[in-house]
């Protein structure tokens, strides 16, 4: 398994964080660990989340597919490099 970190930005409405975490159990992808905080604007919130993907599998795929949902504004995966800077 290779870990990949995602970082997205959501609207602040229930049931988003239930529609993120139900496409990935549905793809069979392995969440590591999760964090969700409001941003300063009270209608979105920013979730980082690392998932567990099995060796030579791109996160892209995953990418395109939460970009997809509603309550999703952005996404994107972190670099392998820009983890390193920051000690992750």
């Amino acid at each position: 398994m290779t870990r990949h970190v995602l970082s997205m930005v959501l609207h602040n409405v229930p049931g988003a964080l239930a529609r993120v975490v139900v496409l990935f159990s549905s793809r069979g992808v392995d969440v590591e660990s999760l964090s969700l905080d409001p941003t300063e604007r009270g209608d979105v919130s920013r979730m980082d989340v690392v998932v567990g993907l099995p060796a030579g599998r791109s996160p892209d795929q995953l990418v395109k597919q939460l970009s997809r949902l509603v309550d999703v504004k952005s996404v994107v995966a972190v670099a392998d490099q820009a983890r390193n800077q920051i000690g992750a």
